[in-house]
């Protein structure tokens, strides 16, 4: 038995055509959906990779240290003397998960000890970060800590610093997925690859964008920098051009899948390999006043692609409409293998599943915890202690209006479905005394 996980960062379902979108951006896709199960309502259980990936992983809301140590979806695989390989060059979740356990081979391209290779960080960076070193402490013994991100991009805008190259692209990691592959082609495998292109900064590797013209690195520091820091002064245009932008990483992504994907038909392994496609995270252009992915739980966050090509399955293209979670991806691929569910799995197989009741967790907006349940058309959140908010969403999708003061009981009813350890975990923080790693997680947008 084969199988692969194949996450994209930062890819939310409705810029795919097989979701509705006008463009292309995923062509490769195709290939899954024309054989397999596309399952229109999937959602995250976290709003960032930090929460989601470690959930995907150990099918339980909060994962990371299940990630390190196991159980998880490969400690559970390996068990069946299956190789198992991990691929991915995202911070973020390498400052949450050091290492996740049960790979044979396990490949973060440093992204854990901060930049490597052609990714270091350059001098004028390091001065910038001295001077903020040097700024920052003195701005907040004045008494104005609340302003000291504002006035230190004043006096030094990370716009003309930030380096955007942040991550292994799409082609450098396909390279080394394919020679692990050629490696194993004759053994049973389970294979993790997360590609990072679609995560800011947008189009640091799209040469000849798909959509839109090329863009200069400044013109991208710059959308980028003002975006995070100041969202509501971007402009239509320039929301224009960053979704331009977002939209043609997707495609770049979308070309060296298919690179993977022929060399599975290439090898005679396209049939008898089982694969799931997804995200861990949706990402947000302003729908409620951000950029990227920081903010609640809103939907535009939380609804990813989930597309299942099952292991030499005879039954075609599916189309399955009713919710489904991540939690529930794990269980899937454990079944596939023959191996033993873990009993601290939460979720269950995508075949039988009826309906999830998604919960989900994680936001960089918020200093208190953030949770959300979506089922039954409402999407409840609770923030901290004292603020609940409840959508219906078979009237305002877009999440728009509260209407938790009209329906008390329906705010029951979720707070008394939602596991209390989930309202008991802890707000999302970063933690980090690396400078080359926190370079890194500042060009990826998670600190500005």
């Amino acid at each position: 038995m084969k199988s692969v996980l194949l996450t994209i960062d930062a890819l939310r379902a409705d810029h795919l055509g097989q979701y509705g979108y006008e463009r292309d951006t995923m062509p490769e896709l195709d290939r899954l959906v024309d054989v397999g199960t596309r399952y229109e309502a999937g959602f995250a259980n976290g709003t960032n990779t930090g929460v989601s990936l470690p959930s995907l992983l150990t099918s339980r809301y909060f994962g990371a240290e299940s990630a390190s140590e196991g159980p998880n979806v490969a400690t559970a695989i390996s068990e069946t003397g299956a190789s198992t390989a991990g691929f991915h060059s995202n911070t973020l979740f390498s400052n949450r998960v050091s290492e996740v356990a049960g790979f044979d081979h396990y490949e973060d391209y440093g992204s854990n000890e901060g930049n490597s290779g052609d990714v270091e960080a350059g001098i004028g960076e390091q001065v910038y970060q001295r001077l903020v070193d040097t700024l920052r402490p003195v701005v907040e013994r004045f008494g104005v800590r609340d302003h000291a991100e504002t006035i230190q991009e004043f006096v030094f805008p990370t716009s003309l610093v930030h380096d955007p190259s942040v991550y292994v692209d799409a082609e450098t990691l396909t390279d080394d997925v394919l020679a692990w592959v050629r490696e194993h082609a004759d053994e049973d495998f389970f294979l993790w690859v997360h590609y990072m292109d679609p995560h800011r900064p947008y189009g640091i590797d799209v040469e000849e964008p798909a959509f839109g013209e090329p863009a200069a690195e400044s013109e991208i520091r710059n959308l980028m920098s003002k975006a995070g820091i100041h969202p509501e002064k971007v402009t239509d245009e320039e929301r224009d051009r960053i979704v331009d932008l977002y939209d043609s990483d997707i495609r770049y992504t979308s070309e060296h899948v298919a690179r993977l994907f022929d060399l599975f038909e290439e090898l005679g392994i396209w049939e008898e390999t089982g694969i799931v496609f997804t995200a861990d995270h949706g990402e947000e252009f302003a729908e409620h006043g951000y950029y990227y992915h920081r903010n609640r739980p809103y939907d535009e966050l939380l609804h990813v692609p989930l597309v299942v090509k099952r292991p030499a399955s005879e039954k075609g293209s599916q189309i399955v409409q009713s919710q489904r979670e991540l939690l529930d991806v794990a269980p899937s691929l454990c079944s596939w293998h023959g191996a033993e569910v873990p009993e601290e799995f939460r979720g269950v197989r995508l075949s039988d599943s009826e309906e999830s009741e998604v919960v989900a967790t994680g936001s960089f907006v918020e200093q208190d915890h953030v949770v959300a349940g979506r089922w039954d058309g409402w999407k409840y959140v609770s923030v901290g202690d004292d603020e609940t908010s409840l959508f219906d969403l078979n009237v305002d999708p877009e999440e728009t209006y509260d209407v938790s003061g009209e329906y008390a009981d329906v705010i029951k009813e979720f707070e008394a479905a939602i596991p209390e350890s989930v309202f008991a975990g802890e707000p999302v923080t970063i933690e980090t005394d690396d400078e080359d790693v926190r370079r890194r997680l500042e060009g990826l947008g998670y600190l500005e």
